[in-house]
């Protein structure tokens, strides 16, 4: 039984319909959304105590996942992921997304 309703984002949505072509790539971020759904902000790391921002890291394949926890309604917002790129990409992505997290 899910204890987190998941909200996904316009990017992640779009991901996941691109998705489709790459089965084992579709299976893992259905296991990490799955863990998301069961563990809520447990299941990441806290990347932003203000704006309740988290990411999930996976080894491999080397994979981030971004997602925000709404405190007042349980819900869990999943911005995107990405393939682990270098840290200064990381830096830009998670700038990015606090400043959409404020607006």
């Amino acid at each position: 039984m899910a204890r987190y309703n998941l909200v996904f984002d316009e990017i992640i949505l779009k991901q996941l319909k691109d998705l489709s072509k790459n089965k084992g790539l579709k299976e893992i971020i259905s296991k990490i959304l799955d863990k998301i759904e069961e563990l809520g902000p447990n299941a990441g790391n806290l990347l932003d105590s203000k704006l309740h921002i988290y990411e999930i890291k996976r080894k491999s394949p080397p994979i981030r996942l971004y997602f925000k926890h709404n405190l007042t309604t349980e819900e869990i917002y999943i911005f995107e992921y990405e393939m682990k790129t270098s840290t200064k990409k990381q830096k830009e992505t998670i700038l990015r997304l606090k400043r959409k997290s404020e607006s």
